[in-house]
C-alpha cells in the first residue's frame, strides 16, 4: 500500500513537471498578417440577413379554402 502511494505521488509530480516543460519548449507561432474585417462588414451582413428574413416573413401565403 505504501509503495502504491509513493508511486502515485511520483506519477503526479512527473505529470505536472512534464506539462510545465512542454509549455516552455516552443513559443506560440506568430499569426500571419491577415487583415481583420471591420465592424461595418458585420453590420452589412446583419442588415442583408434582416432584410431577407423580413421579406420572406411578409410574403403572402397561398392558402386555399381547405386550410381554414
Amino acid at each position: 500500500m505504501r509503495f502504491i502511494r509513493s508511486l502515485a505521488a511520483f506519477a503526479t509530480t512527473l505529470a505536472a513537471a512534464s506539462t510545465a516543460l512542454a509549455q516552455e519548449s516552443m513559443p506560440p507561432p506568430e499569426p500571419i498578417g491577415q487583415p481583420t474585417p471591420g465592424p461595418v462588414v458585420g453590420y452589412l451582413v446583419m442588415a442583408i440577413l434582416f432584410g431577407i428574413i423580413v421579406t420572406v416573413s411578409l410574403m403572402p401565403s397561398k392558402r386555399s379554402h381547405t386550410d381554414l
